[in-house]
């Protein structure tokens, strides 16, 4: 029995920090920590990806001497998976950031929904692009694909090799710049059209003034944009497919700036 709950702890401790590195991910990845599930179901699928993964991952190799190398490592690999679903969810959130932007241009961010994704109010059309979103990632198994690159990620990145340097600040840098970009290529068509409708307000102002334009034209940039909107939904999954894209690029840029 001694023998038995000896090589049980053994093989707990050499497992445990490929264990956190998935539990990290896993706890902030967009379609694996849905805000709207009960604490217990994601702690739950937390463990059960860290039992089925880390003891692949963890290649067998022999924890570090004494508690507070362990304690660091334990925490280092926590970093890791933490760094990585941050990544991932960051890139997503272009779709989010898109639609704030037409929120603010259309005139819809006076009206604030509840987003049970992140628990917070947003606008109409930042909800709405958020849940498109992750319904889009989750049917192109997207969250499939994520845990084939967490699973990946340990021969880029084996346990204890993660090392600290200015290649992970670089990448949030770039990584910030590239979702901005591509939040305001979402948005683009709408603010185009609704800046031909501000100067064609602005005409009609000048043209016949007894018209109160403000009355007017605040519904009708509301129509115009929510129609450009609609129309341009099936432009969604094509720039899923760059996000997707950026996502894998963007997670082995940090893996690798992690292995210094």
């Amino acid at each position: 029995m001694t023998e038995l709950v000896g090589a049980l702890l053994e093989r707990l401790v050499t497992t445990l920090p490929a264990g956190l590195r998935v539990a990290g991910m896993t706890a902030v990845a967009p379609g694996l920590s849905l805000q709207q599930a009960p604490p217990g179901v994601r702690v739950m699928l937390a463990v059960a990806l860290a039992v089925v993964i880390a003891p692949v991952a963890a290649g067998g190799g022999a924890p570090p001497d004494g508690p507070l190398r362990f304690m660091a490592l334990c925490l280092t690999e926590l970093a890791v998976g933490l760094a990585m679903g941050f990544v991932a969810a960051a890139v997503l959130e272009a779709l989010r950031f898109g639609g704030e932007v037409l929120d603010l241009q259309i005139g819809l961010r006076a009206g604030q929904l509840y987003d049970p994704s992140t628990g917070t109010q947003s606008g109409i059309l930042s909800t709405a692009y958020a849940m498109v979103a992750l319904v889009l990632f989750v049917t192109l198994d997207g969250h499939h694909w994520l845990l084939r690159g967490l699973a990946s990620s340990f021969a880029i990145l084996p346990v204890g090799a993660a090392s600290a340097g200015p290649g992970p600040v670089e990448l949030v840098g770039d990584l910030g710049t590239s979702v901005l970009v591509m939040g305001l290529r979402i948005a683009a068509p709408v603010m185009a059209v609704l800046l031909l409708a501000d100067l064609a307000f602005g005409l009609v102002a000048r043209a016949v003034p007894q018209i109160n334009v403000f009355l007017v034209g605040i519904p009708a940039k509301i129509a115009i944009g929510l129609t450009i909107a609609a129309a341009g939904a099936p432009l969604l999954l094509a720039n899923l497919e760059r996000i997707a894209r950026l996502m894998a690029k963007a997670l082995e840029v940090i893996l690798r700036a992690l292995a210094g």
